[in-house]
């Protein structure tokens, strides 16, 4: 009776769990088997009932799928090249062309397919897929491509598709050289050479359109094949792009045939130039990929891979083997708006943004060619070195005049002993209406020497540690560009950029040895004069006391000028420009010094307050480039006119005068004295030849003021330097001014350097004004300054600007180290301060 219950229970569909089974009773085992098979029956009615609702499910998705997407079978349509196919389209229908009978004469050009369409729209877009063997590429139309300010709609667009060459048709170089070589013959060289080719023929493209619109739109697809795409050297092509019509070409590495030996060793094959020029100014972008698939042809991804850069009317870019071994892809693609390359926001052109351009492939120049080039520089400096270092000493030596005390007693020279010196107090010593160097020389020679050594430590220690940072950050960014492939990173002149190692332009780095020679050259020279000037006591009473610290520091200035250009030339850029301009300021400001030192040595600035002033300068110049705004130009100004200000008062009293109340009472004093005597007397100024030269300064330094207020130069680092030079120049001028009017000279030696640093410096401005790259504006808009190279196939004007400058300013030190040398025996008390 247990039994049954239990059996109807189960019949019952009650859990097999609600089953007791009493393991003490006689009917424990049946009940147990029960319970196991009541288990297992369970089981298989729950998988049957998943199985069915399974098989339930298909079923009624299947008819919801053939509910909701009624569509009419698609359309199949075998195609020919280069015949348009028009048609209307809608959500119900989608075409599908199959084209064939590829054309073998071209059996290297990929086809390329072109779909234009009025009616389609952003919400219900025309779908294009095109389909090959191991390459799919879709997009729609309207093609959307961004701008800057918002998104440009074209409804026509075209595209080349891909063959990867090297994976589909295993091609070397020499292989695909003698296939092109023989283009006329192709398909009989191609069908022998490469089993592949059939292959080939079969990789016809399949392109498919669809649409989700409701109402039919109107489509034209073609698909032809490129007049150009197998480019070769020297040849000049001409190409139409736009936004939605990129275009690519193939060119591989080799040698032509039709070329004589001499011919091939004249250029160099394995680095090649692409040079692009165009009329217009829409903004495109240049890419070179390696030769596989995809290639990058969209505006949104153009730049994912290999070298690129933005050009507007000429671009360049050198192209070397060794990174592109198989040959590379030039791909070409035409900006929405012109925003990357001019950084304006203004609306573009109305009309089609249809950029025509032309592009050609040279030859590089070859080792031999930077060989011979640094050859014959280094050979010049050689040649400089011997020529000027020997006559310069001959020279010299011709006629040198002992510098001994005994000497210069016999030829009477000495007016006055040491003894016989007037002991006035500092301040009416100098504030005599003529005063001499016996009264700004009373320091001892071992302490002004002493003290015009600092500049030479100074300088040593901001060379190392300015120089070592920049060495390290222009390095840092060679290796950014090398990986990244982003040319617009550094401004150089790609048409005259010759790379060498890791360096891409090695040319503009190694000009700047002249700076690093002449330097060394000058130190040299300087260490021969200090060796036969080493009579202290003669220079306690003869003479202009020789700072040889300064010159030391100036030399070692002129060799880090070299070293900081040439950083600077690693990749030049807007930022970097402070390196090339730092040591610049710091030897404008070294030649003022030591020409003020001339007859002001005790009074002279100290290393100290010099480079302070200095580092302002620099800390200013990084403010100029990173805040170039018109509250900085104004604050700018303001301290400019108060430092000219406070430095005319120190150049006019010679440093006696200092803001305090007695000095303002002995102005006063001064003022009503000189106005009882007479009302003119007032204006009348008590140092004249002082008081021009304040004059002079002021007027140069508040027209640079005016100049800045006005239009607020982008260069602020130039502008900074132009003050420098002007000031140390119009201070020049006025000391040689002034030693003709005090009777003194000049030798012809030292007019010799004047005159050969003159020509240098005008003629150096010529190359420099020439200039092939402006970092003050967009790097597209700095290419259309790019010429070829004018010297040796090797250097262009800026090089030459390098090696005109580097001579310019060694003999400007020339003329500074000689020019009080007519006063070598003459006594402290003759010589007048001015």
């Amino acid at each position: 009776m247990k039994i049954t219950r239990l059996r109807d229970h189960v019949k019952s569909r009650k859990s097999y769990k609600a089953i007791k089974c009493d393991y003490h009773s006689e009917t424990s085992i049946r009940c147990r088997r029960l319970k196991v098979y009541c288990m297992a029956k369970r089981r298989r009615m729950n998988r049957l009932r998943r199985d069915v609702a399974r098989l339930y499910h298909f079923e009624q998705s299947d008819l919801e799928w053939e509910a909701l997407n009624s569509f009419d079978p698609p359309s199949y349509n075998s195609a020919n090249y280069s015949v348009p196919y028009q048609g209307l389209i809608n959500n119900s229908l989608e075409y599908i062309f199959e084209f064939s009978n590829y054309n073998s004469y071209k059996v290297f050009v990929p086809p390329r397919v072109t779909v234009t369409t009025k009616d389609a729209t952003t919400v219900a877009p025309l779908m294009v897929t095109t389909r090959q063997p191991k390459e799919l590429l879709s997009w729609k139309l309207p093609l959307s491509v961004e701008t800057e300010t918002g998104e440009e709609v074209y409804k026509n667009s075209s595209r080349t598709l891909c063959f990867d060459i090297l994976n589909h048709n295993k091609i070397q170089g020499k292989l695909l050289h003698i296939i092109t070589s023989f283009f006329a013959c192709l398909r009989v060289t191609v069908s022998l050479l490469f089993p592949g080719f059939k292959q080939l023929q079969h990789e016809n493209p399949i392109v498919s359109l669809a649409t989700s619109s409701l109402t039919s739109i109107d489509f034209t697809v073609t698909v032809d094949f490129p007049n150009e795409f197998l480019l070769e050297h020297s040849t000049n092509y001409s190409i139409q792009i736009s936004p939605s019509e990129p275009q690519y070409f193939f060119y591989n590495f080799s040698i032509p045939t039709n070329l004589t030996s001499t011919e091939v060793r004249e250029s160099n094959y394995d680095t090649v130039i692409l040079e692009v020029l165009s009329l217009d100014t829409i903004c495109t972008i240049v890419s070179i990929q390696n030769v596989s698939c995809p290639v990058f042809d969209l505006n949104q991804d153009i730049t994912f891979r290999g070298f690129y850069e933005t050009f507007t009317t000429k671009g360049g870019i050198t192209i070397p083997k060794y990174k592109f071994p198989y040959g590379f892809y030039i791909v070409f693609v035409a900006k929405a708006d012109d925003y990357v390359c001019t950084k304006d926001l203004s609306p573009s052109v109305s009309g089609d943004r249809v950029k025509k351009l032309s592009l050609v492939i040279k030859p590089s120049i070859t080792y031999n060619d930077y060989v011979y080039a640094v050859m014959i520089t280094l050979s010049a400096i050689g040649a400089f070195y011997i020529i000027f270092g020997v006559s310069f000493f001959l020279f010299s030596r011709q006629y040198y005049v002992p510098r001994q005390m005994e000497y210069a007693a016999e030829n009477g020279t000495a007016t006055a002993s040491l003894n016989s010196k007037i002991q006035e107090d500092r301040e009416i010593r100098l504030c005599r209406s003529q005063p001499r160097l016996t009264d700004l020389a009373r320091k001892p020679p071992r302490v002004l020497a002493k003290k015009s050594y600092l500049y030479l430590y100074n300088v040593l220690t901001v060379a190392l540690f300015y120089g070592l940072p920049v060495v390290q950050l222009v390095i840092t960014y060679q290796r950014v560009l090398n990986e990244t492939g982003e040319q617009d990173i550094c401004y150089y002149n790609f048409l005259c950029a010759h790379p060498l190692s890791f360096l891409s332009d090695f040319n503009h780095v190694f000009s700047n040895i002249g700076y690093v020679l002449l330097g060394i050259l000058f130190l040299i020279i300087t260490y021969h004069r200090e060796l036969t000037h080493k009579d202290q006591d003669f220079d306690r009473h003869y003479g202009i006391p020789q700072h040889y610290g300064l010159f030391y520091a100036m030399g070692v200035a002129l060799i880090m000028e070299g070293v900081l250009s040439g950083s600077y030339h690693v990749c030049p850029s807007q930022m970097n420009f402070q390196f090339d301009s730092s040591f610049m300021y710091v030897m404008a400001v070294l030649c003022m010094v030591k020409l003020y030192q001339n007859r002001h040595p005790d009074i002279n600035a100290n290393a100290y307050s010099t480079f302070g002033v200095l580092a302002i300068a620099i800390v200013l110049g990084m403010i100029g480039i990173l805040e170039n705004t018109d509250q900085f130009w104004v604050c700018f100004v303001i301290l400019h006119i108060l430092v000219c200000f406070y430095l005319s008062i120190k150049v006019y009293y010679m440093g006696c005068w200092k803001l305090s109340c007695v000095s303002l009472r002995r102005v006063g004093h001064i003022i009503r004295h000189d106005f009882w005597a007479g009302p003119l007397n007032v204006l009348k100024p008590c140092y004249k030849a002082r008081f021009v030269m304040v004059v002079m300064g002021n007027l140069c330094n508040w027209a640079l003021a005016a100049y800045a207020l006005a239009y607020h130069p982008k260069n602020f680092a130039v502008f900074l330097l132009l003050i420098f030079m002007s000031n140390t120049l119009i201070y020049f001028f006025f000391y040689i001014l002034m030693k003709y009017l005090h009777k003194e000279s000049v030798r012809i030696v030292t007019w010799m350097f004047f005159c050969i640093s003159t020509l240098c410096a005008i003629a150096a401005m010529y190359f420099f004004l020439h200039k092939a790259i402006s970092w003050s504006k967009t790097p597209a808009q700095s290419r259309t300054f790019n010429v070829e190279c004018k010297l040796l196939r090797f250097y262009d004007y800026h090089d030459i600007w390098h090696f005109l400058s580097a001579i310019g300013m060694f003999f400007t030190f020339m003329v500074l180290l000689t020019l009080d040398d007519d006063l070598s025996h003459t006594h402290h008390e003759q010589i007048p301060v001015f």
